[in-house]
Parts: C-alpha cells; structure tokens; sequence
C-alpha cells in the first residue's frame, strides 16, 4: 500500500502509528524470505492451524495472516528481534503464532499475543500525562 502513488496526495495529521515508527519500537519490514524452508513450514502450519480453528478451507486463509507467523519467526531466528508481540484480533491467528513458533526453538515468552485491546490497556499503564 505505500508503494501507491495515489496515497502521495493523502495526507494525515501526526498519527500513533507515525510516532511509533520515529521512536523505533514499530518497523515497516519486507514480507519473510520464502526461501527460508523454517519460514515456509511454518506459514503453511500456520494456514492449516488457522483453517482448522476456524472450520474454514486452507485455501482461503488469507497470506498476510501466514506471513505474520513467518515474519515473527524469521526476526526471531535471525536476531532481528529478541521478542515478538502479534498483536490482532483474529484468535485463531494469535493463537497459531502462540503455539507454531516455540516448535522451531523459540522460547515461549518470545512471542506474544494479543488483541487490540490488550495492547491498549497495556500502553495505557505506561502512559504518564505530563502535568499528573
């Protein structure tokens, strides 16, 4: 989607997610490498765990959601990063990331999941107003 020239002349007001991107604790990263066979293995565990979860056919699992649990796993195997936090509401996506990614070596607390309200209420803690 960034690469779009139609979003050039889209313009928004500072935004969390650009604040995170400034401060470093949020990357915008390339999709995981397919030729890493762990990567691929992993994405089609993914796809299977999350059609089976759902009771949905394989085939319509959607790549982003497999390329999210290869990507954590890449960065965790290739010390890109030393934790990973998913965070979505799609459960049985977080759920597959939970449970695929500590079968290739990683330990559990690695990787994380949680939803889009977890994150909040755990960003919230951390929040200090500036003139409490």
């Amino acid at each position: 989607m960034t690469s779009d020239p139609a979003l050039d002349a889209y313009t928004t007001d500072e935004s969390a997610v650009d604040e995170a991107l400034r401060e470093g604790w949020m990357k915008v990263t390339e999709s995981p490498s397919y030729a890493n066979s762990d990567v691929s293995t992993v994405m089609d565990q993914a796809r299977n765990f999350i059609a089976s979860s759902s009771d949905r056919s394989a085939d319509i699992i959607e790549k982003a959601d497999t390329e999210i649990v290869g990507l954590a796993l890449e960065m965790l195997r290739n010390g890109t990063a030393d934790r990973v936090i998913v965070v979505t509401n799609d459960i049985p996506l977080g759920e597959a990331a939970e449970a695929l990614i500590p079968k290739y070596g990683i330990d559990d607390d690695q990787i994380t999941w949680l939803a889009g309200r977890e994150l909040a209420d755990e960003l919230a803690e951390d929040f200090v107003p500036e003139f409490d």
